[in-house]
């Protein structure tokens, strides 16, 4: 990692003494779980539409600002513009590709708060196991490159951007909320929707622990297309994901919603610069 990278990275105060697999799979973990505690109180308290609409358009801001000013920015110092650029188009493509295939299982509003993530399904995708292995596939999908993202950031640097962790963890709270209240209205118990969201969780701390182990000798023109990959893989999930739901709940708030959350990431770059 060039100097140039560490200084930009260390901008943010330090979260942990050292870049270390534990590290990794720790703030991984910090920024994922708040889609488990947001399921629950979903699932809980059954939000309306609205009130996820509205988290969803603030989430909006916050996406886009890690997508340019940690994952992006940090791929291009690493590799140049060309691995930059390939690495995006790759991550945005894949994401495409995969949630276009995960859409044809009957989860294309994966956010949705009237199903929880289930469209309408035949009598097959209406069983049980089926539908809650659809909803951990799409929103592991949504989370994986976020992870990504952080056990990359600690591999040479001791340090974690707080915006790369503030804007994943926040931007979990509308897809778990929405997703939990939908699937306890659908019918599905308390202790199942914990086992499914418990399931994503893992599997995006998984992710970050492989990318830091597997990615920690690897040249850094790799690096930065992995990173820009994860950047492409946010940035399809927010045009397709989220924008769409949360202008549904929100309809021209969503612009002012997701200035909000884009001037809050803003704000804690360039106050801990």
């Amino acid at each position: 990692m060039t100097v140039e990278v560490v200084g930009m990275l260390a901008r943010d105060p330090a979260l942990t003494q050292g870049g270390t697999l534990i590290d990794a799979l720790g703030w991984s973990f910090v920024a994922m779980v708040s889609a488990l505690i947001s399921a629950c109180l979903g699932a809980v308290f059954q939000p309306t539409k609205q009130i996820t609409a509205v988290f969803l358009a603030f989430s909006c801001g916050l996406l886009i600002s890690l997508l340019c000013f940690d994952l992006m920015q940090v791929a291009l110092e690493l590799g140049g513009i060309i691995a930059a650029l390939t690495g995006f188009f790759l991550g945005l493509v894949s994401y495409v590709l995969v949630n276009r295939r995960l859409a044809e299982k009957g989860i294309k509003r994966r956010c949705s708060a009237d199903c929880g993530g289930v469209t309408v399904l035949d009598a097959d995708q209406q069983k049980e196991k089926a539908t809650a292995m659809a909803l951990v596939f799409g929103a592991a999908l949504d989370g994986i490159p976020e992870s990504i993202s952080i056990g990359i950031a600690l591999l040479e640097n001791p340090l974690i951007s707080v915006s790369v962790v503030v804007a994943v963890a926040v931007a979990n709270i509308p897809e778990g909320l929405a997703s939990g209240a939908g699937l306890r209205r659908s019918g599905l118990s308390l202790r199942k929707i914990l086992t499914i969201w418990s399931m994503v969780v893992v599997l995006c701390v998984v992710a970050a622990g492989l990318a830091h182990s597997l990615m920690a000798n690897a040249p850094a023109v790799l690096k930065a297309m992995v990173t820009a990959f994860a950047g492409g893989g946010v940035l399809a999930m927010t045009l397709q994901t989220v924008i769409p739901e949360a202008y549904e709940g929100t309809h021209d708030s969503v612009s002012l919603l997701g200035g909000l959350g884009f001037a809050l990431a803003f704000c804690i770059v360039v106050l801990f610069h």
